[in-house]
């Protein structure tokens, strides 16, 4: 390949690669468009030397790997955040169950002091009328104590086992996201020693491409990140999915208002995050804004829009980070958007990958 050819090919690719990045934030927020067409990439890169072909192959999977880890550490970060926070709530449900077990404990005792008494016998025993009256009220209050005792019991008992619950499931998922962490880490180890020894049989035209990747990939990121979008309310605004003309979708009022579905479309189980979250950066180096309506996937690429209905409710979201890392789960919604679909858990959704119209 000659090295005026394989300069017209770079300069096709990083074109390519440049279609996908965000917009510059401005004095109005902008929607963040879709990536670029992989496989047109992919197209050109066949046409590339093996060599050169599997370097760049290897900066997109490295690339890819870094968005996993920026998702994991926060993830990470705030469930480790939850378990000390757990443990307070944990050893507080300890303590009012420590309470409870004493007060039942010490009714027990009074019980046994007093020693079998029959309540018909003591009511069979009393002289008069109003004697016989003050003896009934009198073992009412006894068992009416006595229940309140038992009841305070078995609540504290069951609250310190639902904490303790909490904190067992918060420390499966910690163990889990250090598993993957530790996965990905050693996958980005090996993909970088490869494409390192790769590098040592590039031509200096290779080199070149390769440097301006990650020159791209850092530019991305940072504009992905001036795409953010701030502010505790955002504008809502009612779009339209064609051909469902008849369906009316809430979106963030800075995106836009007409959608062409692509007639892929999915069963979704997602779950929610907010919180703990909001003002941290996610996998494409957005800030994340659970006042937003975006979400997380584990596979679909960063802008890809999704039109989600959860019974007669239906809202436009942007993938822009990484998750969930739950088995069973497929996508993470911000809290704004979980809350416009009705739900609070984790909930089926119909997903549908739509773009803006003319696209």
């Amino acid at each position: 390949m000659s090295s005026r050819t394989s300069s017209v090919l770079v300069g096709l690719v990083l074109a390519a690669l440049l279609a996908g990045l965000p917009a510059h934030a401005s004095a109005e927020p902008v929607a963040p468009p879709l990536i670029s067409d992989d496989a047109t990439v992919g197209e050109l890169n066949d046409q590339l030397d093996a060599a050169t072909k599997r370097a760049l192959e290897l900066e997109r999977e490295i690339e890819s790997i870094t968005s996993d880890l920026t998702a994991l550490e926060a993830r990470v970060a705030v469930t480790a955040e939850r378990i000390r926070a757990q443990r307070t709530a944990v050893e507080a449900a300890q303590a009012e169950l420590a309470v409870a077990r004493a007060l039942y404990e010490e009714r027990l005792v009074a019980t046994y002091k007093t020693g079998p008494v029959s309540p018909i016998a003591l009511l069979l025993s009393a002289d008069t009328v109003a004697e016989l009256f003050a003896r009934a009220s009198l073992l009412s209050r006894i068992a009416e104590e006595d229940s309140r005792v038992v009841a305070d019991l078995n609540l504290a008992l069951a609250e310190a086992r639902y904490q303790a619950s909490v904190l067992d499931d918060l420390r499966a998922q910690d163990i889990e996201l250090r598993r993957l962490q530790t996965e990905r880490l050693e996958a980005s180890t090996k993909a970088l020693a490869e494409q390192e020894a790769l590098v040592e049989r590039l031509t200096e035209e290779a080199r070149a491409a390769l440097l301006a990747a990650r020159k791209l990939d850092a530019e991305t990121r940072q504009r992905w990140r001036d795409s953010s979008v701030p502010g505790d309310s955002i504008d809502r605004a009612e779009a339209t999915v064609l051909p469902y003309t008849d369906r009316v979708y809430l979106c963030s009022a800075y995106m836009p208002r007409t959608y062409q579905t692509t007639n892929t479309s999915f069963t979704a189980v997602c779950s929610w995050y907010g919180n703990e979250f909001h003002g941290r950066t996610t996998a494409s180096g957005q800030i994340f804004n659970e006042n937003d309506f975006t979400c997380a996937s584990r596979t679909l690429p960063f802008g890809t829009i999704l039109a989600l209905t959860r019974a007669e409710r239906r809202i436009i979201v942007v993938v822009n980070d990484r998750g969930p890392f739950i088995a069973g789960r497929d996508l993470d919604l911000s809290k704004a958007a979980a809350r416009a679909l009705g739900f609070s858990g984790v909930e089926p959704v119909h997903a549908e990958i739509v773009l803006p119209s003319g696209s």
